[in-house]
């Protein structure tokens, strides 16, 4: 699809993380005009709460306002009905599209979502009203659109003096599934090589999520004590700190200190790179992810996938590529690498964020038909 540029009014209210990475490669690859409004990342539920009147008293302050405006693109952490009703009165037919980072529906503790009745769905609900209020609702990964379908099914059972039938029609009739930009691998260099290159380790592993307790780390530390030894394997530990480390980051730390690289978050890019780039294995553990940008971006560095076959990880691999790890390889490396490659070619940014404007051109001249 070929369009002329839009003027697209940008809200992201938690701006850290794959929020702040997806908003910065939308602004070096789109075709549109963009003007983001932002909010620091930090304190999510706050932010689902209020963030909708937080921003809308920003943009009118700002005069974002008084400027023409062709769409508008809200993330997942903001409430669109809320947004929809607090623009000023001529700008409510603007189209809205909601880009879905994640879903509040879906949960950790299984790939069906169950319903915990201790635990507060009015976050999910929130999700809800939002997806049914905008125009069109862009979900990163097959997987977090079924997630959240198939909690808001379970959660809305126990809603039983309402009458919602048809939501889920509804709800999936706006939706379409895009991948979320990733960067292309560079070429990287370090002082590993004769020539400068950076040389692959086939045994080294590295694991590349943030440290907390939803990425699995138990499963890790498990997986890391059964093979190392007999698979003579090195290991690459990367990720986003907290202060409260789960112990079974501790427990790696200290019990395979001589088989890691690595132990720490990278914050230079670089040097990530050249992390990737020396690694034979990208391993996930997680039991919560509604995309991985951070495996993608290993295995678009040539890493091999060790992944469960969970959450968006199968809709992430070609076939040649499913069931793989240091135990059972491939007997061809090269070949699947390629494969894997060329399968990610949507994630790569160029054509994750022309299938976004695409998306957001489409939405638009909807609404002025």
């Amino acid at each position: 699809m070929t369009s002329q540029p839009l003027r697209v009014l940008g809200f992201e209210p938690y701006d850290t993380g794959s929020h702040r990475a997806v908003r910065e490669l939308i602004g070096a690859h789109s075709r549109h005009r963009w003007t983001w409004l932002t909010r620091p990342g930090r304190g999510w539920k706050w932010r689902m709460r209020l963030a909708a009147v937080e921003l809308v008293e920003l943009a009118a302050a700002s005069g974002r306002f008084d400027e023409p405006i062709d769409a508008i693109v809200a993330t997942s952490l903001m409430g669109v009905a809320d947004l929809r009703a607090l623009l000023p009165a001529r700008l409510r037919g603007v189209p809205i599209v909601l880009y879905m980072h994640e879903n509040q529906a879906a949960y950790p503790s299984s790939s069906h979502p169950k319903v915990d009745t201790t635990r507060d769905v009015h976050f999910a609900i929130t999700n809800l009203t939002s997806v049914l209020a905008a125009d069109l609702v862009v979900w990163n990964s097959r997987w977090n659109r079924a997630s959240f379908m198939d909690g808001m099914d379970l959660i809305l059972k126990r809603a039983n003096a309402v009458d919602l039938r048809g939501w889920r029609d509804r709800a999936e009739a706006r939706s379409t599934v895009i991948w979320p930009p990733v960067e292309a691998a560079p070429v990287v260099t370090a002082n590993d090589g004769s020539d400068g290159t950076v040389l692959r380790n086939a045994g080294r592993v590295v694991w590349p999520h943030r440290w907390e307790h939803d990425k699995g780390p138990d499963e890790l530390l498990e997986l890391a004590t059964k093979y190392s030894d007999s698979l003579d394997l090195r290991w690459t530990i990367l990720g986003e700190q907290f202060p409260d480390v789960p112990p079974a980051l501790r427990d790696f730390e200290t019990r395979l200190a001589a088989r890691t690289d690595h132990f720490g978050y990278e914050p230079d890019r670089r040097r990530y790179w050249q992390h990737l780039a020396s690694a034979g294995w990208v391993l996930s553990t997680a039991r919560h992810d509604f995309f991985g940008i951070a495996v993608v971006e290993a295995m678009l560095a040539g890493c091999l996938p060790w992944l469960p076959q969970r959450l968006s990880y199968p809709e992430l691999l070609p076939t040649v590529a499913v069931g793989l790890s240091p135990a059972h390889p491939p007997a061809d490396r090269d070949l699947v690498i390629a494969a894997v490659q060329e399968h990610l070619q949507p994630a790569l940014a160029p054509n994750a964020v022309a299938a976004i404007d695409d998306a957001i051109a489409g939405a638009a001249a909807t609404a002025s038909g």
